[in-house]
């Protein structure tokens, strides 16, 4: 039983569900999980010991019912957690990821609970129960969940499982906490003002702390601000630092990813797999590691020969700049830059004015409107995750109400790095529920204005969220962004195009000079993508007995990985190294990242699909928003592409657009 004072104990009354978060505490977060696991397991009981016939009301609905008070505190907690996290959360996440797991297994391992799925299934096959495309496609999957979930599996080997389970529950967190403090301790402290030649006096002053300047580092292995430091020794101490973070102190991550890589390895050898990828990609669009590999062998490799050309011209760059310098890694984005500035009269500074952090997200919802006739209320009485989110009222065309969208802008040290976005409620017919979703981002505290990536960032995330406003599902579980790894990043994607729209965020000048602009130095941004989602096959690939057995190993096998795909190149690390390449340790992305480029190319043909039809008109956001963006993962994703394009995709749109033809 739970505490009825506990926020959790019943739905939130606060509109949309929306969780109390001003009254949630870290008990709560306890009390409601302990509570919450006992009551999805007895109400999954009473389905499995049903003696009725199995129907679409007692077996599916159900399933979807159970669970909600679990639901409502893990979703709250995550969220929370992401974005501002301390030793208490810390310590509930560190104990309670392998109950979770455990809680899972007990679920999936079930096997009277799986024939309740089965009777159903056979019941329809059989003529006496109809099943409508959700219904029939949630039943598909909930069933290849059993069984990828160990279900036929004898008592040995599913002990065997459980243990697995629960070893990657706790690396998984391990990671996460190691990876934080790893990038905490590579910021680079600047004593003298003048290696900062090269930022604005707004740049400067966001860094400022204690009498110095900190540069802190971010997920990625390219520093942003590498593109601006003129002081070359200032740019190697940056990139050394991001580059080999993670590798020693206690913050060294190297033996948790090892000993990560081997328990999926050894979990999908006892699944009946050749190796881990191969259990992620049979749910994806790819459906084999043979599709994924097919798509990087046509990137990767052009991706190399195009920044191996840009690399002689920005070699010589460099010696007019430092004459007897040889290009080092840390010099690429610098020079580059300086050459994009003179060949295409561009200096990104003059778009501040135009950059001012509302005035971007002003630009997000007014392309949001333009397309979709959404609009948006803040509504100040309401309290998000955390102290600084503010929380926004999304209505339709009609005035109908869809749901809440709250975003939360600045970085912390308590907040994980990049941007991302959480669905705190789900839509769903069955429950009566209305979408409230996140995003997250990590601008400087007090920046007035962001870069032009961060407004990419930006409207990108909000296609994350608009994939989950948009949704029309019965089922929660299938709702809004719950799709494929390597479907899910394509709208959000598309909704980059937006961005570059004339006039939508800068004039139509500046969008038109970008453009041109953009298509110099492709090489690097995609050498850097393709070389870690090469890294990540490999790892995931893997057999057992091919992985290292050490975290001093690490280092080398990714050397080895990259030199056997081509794609080693000592002047553009991988976008990620090994030791911090969150995405695939620490969250839902192991042997996934190729997805970015698998949904780039269905967002290239898509984006083409719009400028043949008259660009973003509202009937072609209207297409877009109900054959694809409403169905999310209810029926199969290829379905909603085709239902949307009338075809199945095509990569050309993509070669063209990085100049990779």
């Amino acid at each position: 039983m739970i505490d009825p004072s506990n926020p959790f104990a019943a739905e939130s009354e606060l509109p949309y569900h929306l969780p109390d978060f001003a009254a949630i505490e870290p008990r709560h977060y306890r009390e409601a999980v302990d509570a919450g696991m006992a009551d999805e397991l007895a109400e999954l009981e009473a389905i499995a010991q049903n003696p009725e016939p199995a129907t679409v009301e007692n077996v599916l609905d159900a399933w979807e019912r159970s669970g909600r008070l679990l639901d409502r505190a893990l979703t709250a907690f995550y969220a929370v957690k992401a974005c501002d996290t301390n030793d208490e959360l810390d310590a509930i996440q560190a104990e309670y990821a392998p109950r979770l797991s455990e809680h899972s297994d007990s679920i999936y391992m079930n096997r009277r609970l799986f024939d309740r799925f089965t009777e159903l299934a056979g019941r329809a096959d059989a003529g006496e129960v109809e099943l409508d495309a959700q219904a029939s496609w949630l039943l598909q999957w909930v069933l290849g969940s059993f069984t990828r979930s160990g279900v036929a599996l004898s008592e040995a080997e599913q002990t065997r499982l459980r243990e697995l389970n629960q070893t990657l529950a706790q690396l998984g967190t391990r990671f996460e906490k190691a990876n934080l403090a790893a990038r905490n301790a590579a910021a680079v402290v600047v004593d003298d003002e003048a290696q900062l030649a090269g930022l604005s006096e707004e740049e400067k002053a966001s860094l400022a702390r204690d009498g110095h300047w900190v540069i802190d580092q971010v997920n990625t292995s390219q520093h942003p601000l590498l593109t601006k430091l003129a002081d070359r020794g200032l740019r190697r101490r940056v990139y050394e630092a991001s580059v080999s973070r993670a590798l020693s102190g206690e913050a060294d991550t190297r033996q948790i990813i090892v000993d990560i890589a081997r328990a999926r390895a050894d979990r999908a050898t006892l699944l009946g797999y050749p190796n881990h990828a191969a259990y992620v990609v049979e749910r994806t669009c790819a459906k084999t590691s043979e599709a994924v590999n097919d798509l990087l062998a046509q990137l990767g490799p052009a991706a190399r020969a195009q920044a191996q050309r840009d690399a002689v011209e920005i070699e010589q760059r460099l010696q007019q700049i430092e004459p007897g310098a040889s290009l080092e890694p840390w010099d690429w984005g610098y020079v580059a830059e300086q050459i994009r500035e003179e060949r295409y009269d561009l200096n990104l500074d003059e778009l501040r004015p135009y950059l001012g952090v509302q005035k971007v997200l002003d630009a997000v919802y007014g392309a949001a409107t333009r397309l979709y006739g959404i609009t948006f209320s803040e509504r100040p009485e309401l309290r998000g995750h955390t102290d600084d989110a503010v929380v926004y009222e999304v209505a339709d065309a009609d005035g109908e109400p869809i749901g809440l969208f709250i975003m939360d802008f600045w970085s912390r040290p308590s907040k994980q790095g990049g941007a991302w976005m959480n669905s705190i409620v789900n839509q769903s017919h069955l429950l009566g529920t209305r979408p409230v979703v996140t995003n997250n981002c990590n601008y400087s505290r007090g920046t007035s204005s962001i870069s032009w990536d961060g407004v990419q960032t930006m409207f990108h995330e909000f296609g994350h969220a608009l994939h989950g406003l948009f949704a029309d599902s019965r089922y929660p579980s299938k709702s809004g962004t719950a799709t494929p790894r390597d479907f899910v990043e394509f709208p959000s994607q598309v909704n980059e195009h937006w961005a570059w729209e004339p006039d939508a965020v800068i004039p139509a000048e500046w969008a038109a000079k970008i453009t041109e602009a953009e298509k110099f130095d492709q090489g690097f941004g995609s050498f850097e993508l393709f070389a870690a989602m090469i890294l990540d096959q490999a790892w995931h690939q893997a057999t057992l007995e091919s992985l290292p057995t050490s975290g001093e190993q690490v280092e080398a096998f990714e050397r080895e990985a990259l030199e056997a795909a081509g794609m080693n190149y000592d002047l553009i690390p991988s976008r990620y190294r090994s030791q911090y390449f969150s995405h695939i340790w620490g969250s839902g992305y192991s042997a996934g990242y190729y997805g970015y480029a698998w949904s780039a190319v269905m967002d290239a043909d898509a984006v083409a699909w719009f400028d043949e039809r008259g660009g973003g008109t509202r009937e072609n956001g209207e297409h877009f928003r109900r054959a694809l963006l409403a169905p999310g993962g209810s029926v199969d994703a290829m379905e909603t592409w085709r239902n949307f394009r009338g075809r199945n995709p095509e990569i050309g749109p993509y070669l063209e657009r990085k100049g990779l033809a």
